[in-house]
C-alpha cells in the first residue's frame, strides 16, 4: 500500500469531498501544484501523465481524479474509453513526489474489476458512509444546541424528511435555519415548513405516489398548493412525465436483476430515495405505468396545441387516472 495514493469512495458525495479536502490539507502544496481531472469529462490518461511528472518548483504535487465511475458498473451517456491500463501501470510504479487522490462518490464500486483490486491493494482506502438517521438527528441537535436552540420531534421529523438524509442538503438547509432562528428558542414544524426547502420535484414525487395509491384528493391538494405558489403547470407536467419514466426504468432495472443498491447507483441517489423508487415500481403494474405515461404525453400535446387549458388538463389527469 502506498501512503501517497488514496481511494475515497462512498454514497455520500459531501463526505467524500470533505475527506478529499482533509487529505489535501495534510500536505503543504500550493494551489499551482494541485490539479483536478473529472473522469466523467476527460480521459484519465491526462491525469496519469500529470502524476508522472515532477512538481514545478515544489517538493510535492497533488493530482485528483474525481468521479471515478470506471470503478463501478455505471455507463456514461457520452462514453469515454478510459485508459485504466495506464492507471494500473502507474500504481505499480508511482512517482514519490506525487500525491494521487481518486474519488468515487457512488454507493458501490465493483470489487471484481481488476483496476479496483489493484487500486485497493496499492492505496489507502477511505470509505465514506452516509450519515444514518440517528447520526444526522444528533448532528442537527448539536448544531442548534450551539446557539441554545431546541427542536421538537415533529420539526425534526419534517427536517429529516425534507433533506432526505443528504448531508450536503442538510448542511445547506441548517445554515438557513440558524440564520432564521437567531432569536428563537425552539424550532417547530411550522418553522421547518417555512424555511427548509421542499423542492418542486419532491412535491411532484408525492403527487405521483398519491395517484398510484389512488389518493386523488391528496394529489390534487398538493398540485393546487404548487399552483398557489406560482409554479407553472407545464413544469409540473414535465416532472410528472419524468417520474413515470423513472418508475418504468426502475421496473426494467428490477426485471434485469438489479436491487435497491443497484437502483441507487444507477440514479446516483440516496439509499432512502432508492427504497421508495423500488417500492413504487413494485407496487404498480407495468400496464398502469404505460397507460398513465401515454395519457401524460397526449395531455402535453393537447396543451401545447391549445386544445385544453394547462391547469385544468393536469387536474383532470389527477382526478381521472
Amino acid at each position: 500500500m502506498d501512503d501517497q495514493i488514496y481511494l475515497v469512495h462512498g454514497g455520500d458525495s459531501f463526505i467524500v469531498k470533505s475527506k478529499m479536502k482533509s487529505i489535501i490539507a495534510k500536505y503543504d502544496v500550493d494551489d499551482f501544484n494541485i490539479n483536478i481531472y473529472d473522469a466523467e469529462e476527460t480521459n484519465i490518461s491526462n491525469a496519469i501523465n500529470d502524476a508522472s511528472t515532477i512538481p514545478f518548483m515544489a517538493d510535492k504535487k497533488i493530482v485528483i481524479i474525481k468521479n471515478a465511475y470506471f470503478l463501478t458498473n455505471e455507463k456514461l451517456k457520452k462514453e469515454i474509453n478510459q485508459d485504466t491500463a495506464a492507471l494500473a501501470r502507474y500504481l505499480s510504479n508511482p512517482v514519490k513526489e506525487t500525491v494521487l487522490i481518486i474519488t468515487a462518490p457512488y454507493l458501490k464500486i465493483d470489487e471484481r474489476k481488476a483496476i479496483t483490486k489493484a487500486l485497493k491493494k496499492q492505496s489507502e482506502v477511505i470509505y465514506c458512509e452516509a450519515m444514518k438517521k440517528v447520526d444526522l438527528t444528533s448532528w442537527i441537535r448539536r448544531q442548534l444546541g450551539k446557539q441554545g436552540i431546541r427542536i421538537d420531534k415533529a420539526a425534526m421529523d419534517e427536517f429529516l424528511k425534507r433533506v432526505e438524509n443528504n448531508t450536503q442538503v442538510a448542511v445547506n438547509e441548517m445554515k438557513k435555519l440558524l440564520l432564521y432562528a437567531e432569536d428563537i428558542n425552539i424550532i417547530t414544524i411550522d418553522i421547518i415548513k417555512k424555511i427548509i426547502t421542499k423542492n418542486i420535484e419532491d412535491n411532484v414525487y408525492e403527487i405521483t405516489n398519491n395517484i398510484l395509491d389512488n389518493k386523488r384528493s391528496e394529489a390534487l391538494e398538493i398540485y393546487n398548493d404548487l399552483i398557489m405558489h406560482s409554479e407553472d403547470p407545464l413544469r409540473i407536467l414535465g416532472i410528472l412525465v419524468n417520474k413515470y419514466r423513472e418508475i418504468l426504468q426502475v421496473k426494467l432495472l428490477l426485471k434485469d436483476g438489479k436491487d435497491q443498491a443497484g437502483v441507487a447507483s444507477y440514479y446516483r441517489c440516496s439509499s432512502g430515495r432508492a427504497y421508495y423508487m423500488v417500492k413504487n415500481a413494485r407496487s404498480v403494474r407495468m400496464e398502469t405505468v404505460k397507460k398513465h405515461l401515454l395519457s401524460l404525453e397526449e395531455l402535453d400535446y393537447k396543451i401545447k396545441s391549445g386544445q385544453i387549458n394547462k391547469r385544468i388538463g393536469i387536474e383532470l389527469f389527477i382526478l381521472g387516472t
